[in-house]
């Protein structure tokens, strides 16, 4: 697991290599964080001609974002996403524009943008596609969507090691329990617990978050992850029923949910720590919550609202 250090900010996103005689990288960080990936794998010993495959568990920018400048850095190197995704990476125009609106200020302050990869890098994979590290060893690619439309959860068979993006929440230092992951636009619950499921079914020895890390005994942990999921969405359910917009629904995640999920999580008492920010705060959670009750009520009841590629 490579700590990608995003912001600076230690154990909030990371990467993670699969040595071997075919390398790979699953994960890249976000663009303003490539060297310290760079960094990682050179100390791990890998040169321009060695890293085989970059896979990525979706196109948000803190996973993917960093894309470009691997693939550059490893000439050698095919690039596998989500077929939803693989588009986005090679022509990331409307990517960026839609991440501006979620993002804002953090774009350019925090992630950074995206540079294209060339089409003829890059995989669109399907569900179950399966990447070689060499010697009998291989990454399964699990179709795993509610988070995003583009989610894999990545699978190696032989360490039973489930790589798992988003798809099960998020839990840093400093931030509380795990909570879930519900962005705009294309969070969906029944999705998601469809991809918890998923996952349980693969009996994996380890579950391992983006951000950050290990999660504990894995079956216990993916049943708590739909557990707090669907409280989440159930407030969300109440607070939209009463029909109370989306101001309203951020105040009552934080009312619920603050205590225990680190809303208030700060580095220095006086200073909030613009990273742990962007990851524990209810802004983005509340704007998918939201997005995906008005979607579940027809073309009559979708609002505007920040919407992510």
């Amino acid at each position: 697991m490579v700590d990608t250090r995003l912001g600076g900010v230690e154990h909030v996103n990371a990467a993670f290599l699969f040595e071997g005689p075919q390398p790979c990288l699953v994960e890249t960080g976000a663009q303003l964080t490539a060297d310290v990936v760079l960094a990682a794998l050179r100390e791990h010993g890998l040169g321009p001609d060695d890293l085989a495959t970059i896979v990525l568990t979706h196109i948000h920018l803190d996973h993917g974002g960093a894309v470009g400048e691997l693939a550059a850095a490893f000439p050698r190197a095919t690039v596998i996403c989500h077929r939803a995704g693989a588009r986005h990476l090679i022509d990331p125009t409307r990517l960026i524009a839609s991440a501006a609106l979620v993002y804002g200020p953090a774009l350019d302050g925090l992630y950074g943008r995206l540079t294209p990869v060339d089409a003829d890098r890059v995989v669109a994979a399907d569900d179950n596609q399966l990447v070689d590290l060499g010697q009998g060893r291989r990454l399964r690619l699990v179709e795993s969507p509610g988070h995003a439309k583009h989610h894999l959860g990545v699978f190696d068979e032989a360490s039973g090691v489930l790589l798992v993006g988003d798809a099960v929440g998020i839990q840093v230092p400093g931030g509380g329990p795990l909570r879930p992951s519900t962005p705009p636009a294309d969070f969906d619950r029944d999705l998601a617990i469809a991809s918890l499921h998923r996952f349980a079914a693969l009996q994996p020895a380890q579950v391992v978050l983006s951000h950050y890390g290990p999660v504990g005994e894995p079956q216990a942990a993916l049943g708590e992850a739909e557990r707090v999921l669907r409280d989440w969405c159930d407030e969300a359910e109440r607070v939209v029923g009463r029909g109370e917009g989306l101001d309203h629904l951020v105040l009552a995640l934080a009312e619920r949910f603050g205590a225990a999920g680190g809303a208030a999580v700060a580095v220095d008492p006086a200073v909030r720590n613009p990273v742990l920010h962007e990851f524990t705060s209810f802004e983005s959670n509340a704007a998918g919550l939201y997005r995906w009750l008005q979607g579940r009520a027809g073309p009559e009841g979708r609002g505007g609202g920040t919407t992510r590629a």
